[in-house]
């Protein structure tokens, strides 16, 4: 069934006689534009599409891109890993640090691949001390090649490049 419009007409009693169309005829102003809802509604959707445009223009932290990284670890000779009881957060950390150094980051290579050698500091055995060095040998003369970190008691992880010294 098409639209059809339906003409209405009516007289009350002592006043003047009203007539019009439903749909509005004319205009075509529908009698749900002055409605408050919709006026809500319209000014929500404004508000939400200005924040979202905010948003996206907002300055975001550049994401950081994580190298690739193979790590071979080894014991130092002498050492008990039952008495490092931090040792896996403190490899956790340590490995995710190294992916985002600038060294690494600026390294021509694919993919590095490090021996790293840990143990207990011995000026301090609460802290966790590695050495790594590249196991691709022709790039031992780059920055990125030899370095060696700790990892204290909390965790907290220092990493220090050789540059190639």
């Amino acid at each position: 069934m098409k639209n059809k419009r339906i003409i209405l007409s009516y007289t009350t009693l002592g006043t003047e006689s009203l007539s019009g169309c439903y749909p509005p005829c004319g205009e075509g102003r529908s009698p749900k534009s002055k409605d408050p809802v919709l006026r809500l509604f319209v000014a929500f959707c404004l508000f939400v599409l200005s924040v979202l445009l905010l948003s996206g223009c907002a300055k975001h932290e550049p994401e950081v891109d994580f190298k690739p990284l193979q790590m071979h670890w080894v014991l130092a000779e002498g050492e008990d890993e039952t008495l490092m009881p931090r040792k896996d957060e403190c490899v956790i950390l340590l490995t995710a640090r190294l992916m985002a150094e600038p060294p690494v980051q600026a390294s021509s290579a694919g993919e590095l691949s490090y021996k790293v050698t840990y143990g207990r500091s011995p000026e301090n055995p609460k802290i966790l001390k590695f050495d790594g060095i590249c196991k691709d040998l022709s790039i031992m003369d780059k920055p990125e090649c030899r370095w060696e970190a700790t990892c204290d008691a909390d965790c907290k992880v220092v990493v220090n490049f050789h540059n190639g010294d």
